[in-house]
């Protein structure tokens, strides 16, 4: 297990020490350097410029301090190398914004009741050719991030607000002895970036990208660990931001996120079913409210591949059956305003060329998607039945139309992941076939 995991989940407990100070004022964090810190030497000196890391080369805020190797000279602008100059005023501004919004805006943690209250979160600008910046802490009392230059050379500061969350995560499981795992961890970390950076869509469009050709794994699976933080903005919008924090601190043993979702909002599986694919269907065309601008670009991009059958029925492609709450967004042709679209709908779990897995469990959930050419968006009944009809009347000024299905099992069971090294089980599929009157897939 490399030292990234073991910072970001020790489960070390320990018991958050008070702060005393008078009423109504607010006691100065205290600069706490561990006596082992990672990728720090033992026999460092910080009262030494000539040790790899100084007070020299520190600059401080109210709840950062950051450090920079001692390669990087006193001035890390004038860094011959382009690539691994930084502006380290710069950088810690934004860090004192990304830490006082997961506080006070997404209360990951709870001031009173956290060591962030008393210690400042450190920052390590590490030296070498490692690209990799990670995130988590020491102690089990103090946050801390490491970055290379190369990740933190201009804004946006997409790196330091991901490791930030790692070290947020790192907290506040020492504050609750108590915190969520597996590939949310990521999830989670790249939710928290897309909070402080509304575009993160566009400047690391990649990850969309790897999304969109995997819609239909199951939420949380780890393939889409660092490409989907949807459905936690999802829960942000209908709970409120700060809700994933609650969920890190309501966490039980042997829960996994979607078992502590559904303890603390007091739903059942069936009510969950219709959220995910409630959600499904809104990241057809991004109608998530606080993104909705910046994510307008982005609409109307699912691809599904599907077999053709006999009589003007289809298939889903193995190659992207959806698996548990994993979904399919089915591009339609758009006929005249008015028309009545039917759908005969049929699931086929367990038929041959796909996997067999708890077939016993099957579900689906299925419905209509239209969006106007005024940005609107009309949405047909969620549709469950395994073997069922659905219909929908086409608005006027429509613009895309589409047919979602999303996997909704009867039944809910975590992932099997390993960090060291995935699990090869095999993955459930929620195979089905459809036939439309009234319109066809494009």
């Amino acid at each position: 297990m490399n030292h990234k995991i073991l910072l970001i989940l020790a489960t070390t407990l320990s018991i958050v020490e008070c702060v005393n100070s008078k009423p109504g004022k607010t006691p100065e964090k205290e600069l706490y350097l561990p006596a082992k810190v990672y990728l720090v030497p033992d026999s460092n000196n910080y009262n030494n410029p000539e040790s790899d890391y100084c007070y020299k080369h520190m600059i401080q805020s109210e709840n950062i301090a950051l450090f920079w190797h001692k390669e990087y000279g006193d001035n890390p602008m004038q860094n011959p190398i382009e690539q691994k100059r930084f502006n380290p005023e710069e950088a810690i501004t934004e860090c004192e914004r990304f830490f006082h919004y997961y506080v006070n805006e997404l209360k990951l943690v709870e001031t009173g009741k956290t060591f962030f209250d008393k210690y400042k979160l450190l920052i390590f600008v590490f030296g070498g050719d490692e690209g990799t910046a990670f995130g988590g802490g020491e102690e089990d009392k103090v946050g801390i991030l490491w970055t290379p230059a190369v990740r933190i050379n201009r804004k946006p500061y997409g790196a330091l607000a991901h490791e930030m969350m790692h070290s947020f995560q790192y907290i506040s499981e020492k504050d609750n002895s108590t915190g969520p795992n597996g590939p949310v961890i990521e999830m989670s970390a790249q939710y928290a970036l897309w909070q402080v950076y509304p575009e993160w869509m566009t400047f690391e469009n990649y990850h969309l990208v790897d999304f969109l050709k995997g819609t239909h794994y199951a939420f949380l699976h780890p393939v889409n660990m660092y490409h989907s933080p949807y459905v936690l903005e999802y829960w942000s919008q209908k709970h409120g931001k700060e809700f994933f924090g609650k969920l890190s601190r309501s966490t039980q043993p042997g829960e996994d996120p979607v078992a502590t979702y559904k303890r603390i909002t007091g739903i059942g599986q069936e009510l969950f079913n219709d959220e995910l694919f409630d959600a499904s269907r809104r990241f057809i065309t991004w109608d998530l409210a606080r993104i909705d601008s910046v994510a307008r670009p982005y609409a109307n991009k699912h691809t599904t591949k599907l077999t053709t059958l006999q009589n003007g029925w289809y298939q889903i492609d193995s190659v992207n059956c959806p698996q548990n709450y994993g979904y399919n967004g089915i591009s339609l042709k758009v006929p005249e305003a008015g028309t009545k679209l039917v759908l005969e709908f049929k699931g086929i779990a367990g038929a041959k060329g796909f996997s067999s897995v708890k077939t016993d469990k099957a579900g689906w959930r299925y419905g209509f998607v239209a969006l106007l050419t005024n940005g609107s968006r009309v949405y047909s009944d969620i549709y469950k039945k395994s073997t069922g009809r659905a219909e929908f009347t086409v608005p006027q000024n429509t613009h895309y139309l589409w047919l979602v299905v999303s996997g909704a099992p009867t039944a809910h069971w975590p992932i099997v992941f390993n960090w060291e090294a995935p699990a090869q089980t095999p993955d459930e599929q929620w195979p089905y076939e459809f036939k439309l009157t009234g319109t066809l897939p494009e």
